[in-house]
């Protein structure tokens, strides 16, 4: 019996390490492919979690051979070091993340206007089921004022035309893909909408972020509200972002000073009004004292 218990040591550790190497191929293969060639989130998350269970698998695999070796001998001590390298890598990630996750409350929509938050128009496709509903959650209205005070609507003694537009170079300064161009008119009761898509760095989740510019021509007011696709906990990423977004616009506030008929003029570097026919002129003068000879 002991015999049997030292042969089968190395077919047991080849096995702890193959699965270990497995599951980080499946994992690595997973990441890529939903980053860079469009897989779809819920089959990606169902390959991690097949990963991180092939890994703990692979980790047990390990302690019983290590116990096998230890007691009666035998090959395989280096296999069982590769499965606990790579397998408990593996497994590090997701318990990396348990602190963040308890510090942080069970959030994945926020927004500056949790009583009336911006809805999701062209975006709401997108999040059907297995999605996150397009629909505020009314729930985390109170969760978030206690977690996140800061977050409140964007007030600035602008026009609702120049607010609109600086809100949007913000958006595009965030590298952000923007679906939906909605800017402030008398049809809409002068409320621009812009709505964009988000792609956290590493592992490509999608978040969907939505900004409603409301005013009229001496003021106006700027709501963000920014939504995990998937997901029960954002992990702080849309409190992050909206925050992100609201210094943005802050600094281009800050950057311009209001001008006549609602166009913007960059500080420190005042212009001139052109009349129509000034370009006009000049580029004539121009041409005459080319042509004319030299003396």
């Amino acid at each position: 019996m002991t015999i049997a218990k030292v042969e089968g040591a190395p077919a047991l550790a080849r096995w702890s390490a193959r699965i270990a190497l497995f599951a980080l191929v499946l994992l690595a293969a997973s990441i890529v492919l939903h980053r860079f060639f469009g897989m779809s989130t819920p089959v990606f998350l169902r390959l991690v979690l097949l990963s991180f269970i092939g890994a703990a698998v692979a980790i047990v695999l390990g302690i019983v051979t290590s116990v096998r070796i230890w007691r009666h001998g035998g090959p395989g001590a280096a296999r069982a070091v590769v499965t606990f390298l790579v397998a408990g890598g593996i497994l590090a990630w997701p318990l990396s993340v348990v602190p963040l996750a308890r510090s942080l409350p069970e959030l994945n929509d926020v927004t500056t206007a949790p009583a009336s938050p911006p809805a999701f128009d062209t975006l709401a496709a997108q999040r059907k089921a297995p999605a996150n509903p397009a629909a505020y959650p009314a729930r985390f209205a109170e969760v978030q004022a206690k977690a996140f005070p800061d977050l409140a609507p964007l007030l600035v003694n602008r026009s609702v035309d120049e607010a609109y537009d600086l809100v949007l170079v913000a958006v595009r300064r965030e590298r952000m893909n923007v679906v939906k161009e909605q800017p402030p008119s008398e049809e809409n009761g002068l409320t621009g909408v812009i709505e964009a898509v988000d792609r956290t760095t590493v592992l490509g989740f999608y978040d969907d972020v939505v900004l409603r510019v409301a005013g009229g021509a001496t003021e106006a007011r700027i709501d963000i509200r920014s939504a995990s696709r998937f997901g029960r906990h954002d992990f702080g990423r849309n409190v992050h972002r909206v925050r992100v977004l609201l210094r943005g616009i802050v600094q281009r506030l800050e950057s311009t000073i209001p001008g006549s008929g609602g166009e913007r003029v960059a500080k420190g570097r005042p212009t001139k009004p052109v009349k129509a026919g000034s370009a006009r002129d000049a580029a004539k003068d121009a041409d005459r004292k080319k042509a004319a000879p030299r003396p």
